[in-house]
């Protein structure tokens, strides 16, 4: 098989098999009481609580003065504060943003990621750290290589003919991965061999839509995830354009199929991760009037500098359709939602995003988008964790599941940009308090300027 010598070399080491990631938890139980708790369950939030955390797990949620605290615990008192679940990022590339990303989503209350397509050794290897207690960062959970039908970047693997595909998913499974992530060139027959495979292999298909083949199919199919909004609108659509400008076609299209084609994602339990941060940052990037992020000094240099091959000059025309594209696609998301389709947050940190920080961004446009700030909080808590079948350990703050949390200044049901005012992070148990999360900031934008 072509490449599969190379695939062996590259992503079967060094190790098959590596377990969750996972802080090592604090010693001595963790109570936070006359907090608030918002579990992300759908429930309204629950003044004057107290939430007890032995190992890394919560042990107890109840109302304050009627819970016994442990003896010896380290007792917060969160008068003021709401406690939500930790976030999840379902669209993170952790080989472009290095390890110096690591703990900036952690700092950002980012507690658990979805790896779409890097190299899984180096992946693994920051995994084991974590586990050891010698990083701080999120739970990973991985694709590997992106699966292909052209190779555009050290990311990605060609997987030209049926038999070939089959194989490199074969030897996918065996390496461990979480799930199997395409992309918009893979041929068409190559794309429902692998999607037939990955079953018979009990894994998961996510990603791009191929071009060749229409949203709908790649749904019947039972792709689990569709990774970005405007992936409905390439391939076949994009072919069908006949001179129409893509804003008007996307508005056409919400207007005379979207209900229908959303009605059979929901049918078929086909779950999208909108990105529409992802786009919005390239039309910023493309704006000459759009100011520089302060928050890329957390950036790795070497990543910035790929960023900075983006800002080519486009005419004021370009710049307007781009802008009503992204108004369009903005305009699906609300459809998608009010139809009833699941959606889940990711921020695709490696283009023009700062890791961690991209992802409240993306929560601020699904709000935008019509989605409520509850709807925009379960879809980076208690939806991934579904999703990802973790949902009986995390996602929610309920006893008995990993005590994976964001303490917030603020309520976040009142204006979800209060997700970024965080007091301080649980991860799997460990209590990472605001001194302690502007360490692992100060320290992370040492890292950037190195690598």
């Amino acid at each position: 098989m072509r490449n599969f010598s190379s695939l062996l070399l590259t992503i079967l080491l060094p190790s098959l098999v590596v377990s969750q990631t996972k802080a090592i938890p604090q010693s001595q139980p963790l109570v936070f009481t006359h907090v608030t708790v918002i579990d992300a369950t759908g429930a309204p939030p629950m003044p004057d609580m107290t939430v007890v955390i032995t190992g890394n797990r919560i042990t107890k949620v109840g109302r304050s003065g009627g819970v016994i605290i442990p003896r010896g615990a380290q007792v917060v008192n969160a008068t003021g504060k709401y406690l939500i679940p930790g976030l999840w990022d379902m669209h993170v590339h952790l080989s472009w943003t290095k390890a110096s990303a690591l703990p900036v989503l952690v700092a950002n209350g980012v507690t658990g990621v979805r790896d779409l397509g890097g190299r899984l050794g180096e992946i693994d290897e920051w995994r084991i750290k974590i586990a050891e207690g010698l990083l701080t960062g999120p739970r990973i959970v991985r694709a590997g290589p992106i699966l292909n039908g052209q190779k555009f970047n050290a990311f990605q693997m060609v997987s030209g003919n049926p038999d070939e595909t089959r194989g490199v998913v074969r030897a996918l499974k065996e390496v461990g991965v979480d799930f199997i992530k395409t992309h918009r060139r893979m041929p068409r027959e190559s794309y429902f061999a692998l999607i037939d495979e990955a079953k018979k292999q009990g894994l998961t298909l996510v990603g791009h839509i191929p071009m060749t083949v229409t949203p709908e199919e790649a749904s019947d199919a039972g792709q689990a995830t569709i990774e970005h909004t405007e992936t409905l609108f390439e391939g076949t659509f994009a072919a069908a354009l006949n001179g129409r400008k893509l804003p008007d076609a996307i508005r056409q299209f919400r207007a005379e199929d979207g209900e229908k084609l959303f009605a059979r994602f929901v049918k078929n339990h086909t779950v999208v991760d909108p990105t529409l941060i992802a786009f919005h940052s390239y039309v910023e990037a493309f704006d000459p009037y759009s100011a520089p992020d302060p928050r890329s000094r957390y950036v790795a240099l070497s990543l910035k500098k790929e960023w900075q091959k983006l800002a080519k000059p486009i005419s004021a025309e370009e710049l307007a359709d781009l802008k009503a594209t992204f108004a369009e696609l903005r305009e699906v998301v609300r459809q998608m939602n009010r139809s009833g389709v699941t959606l889940v947050a990711g921020s695709d940190i490696a283009g023009p995003r700062v890791p961690g920080f991209g992802l409240h961004d993306e929560l601020l446009l699904l709000v935008e988008a019509g989605l409520t700030p509850m709807q925009a909080l379960q879809a980076a808590t208690l939806t991934p964790a579904r999703v990802l079948n973790k949902g009986d350990d995390l996602g929610s703050i309920e006893t008995g599941k990993i005590a994976d949390l964001v303490l917030l200044d603020g309520n976040p049901l009142d204006d979800i940009r209060n997700t970024q005012r965080i007091r301080a992070v649980i991860l799997n148990g460990k209590l990472l308090d605001r001194a302690a999360l502007n360490r692992l900031l100060a320290e992370a934008e040492r890292a950037a300027q190195q690598s």
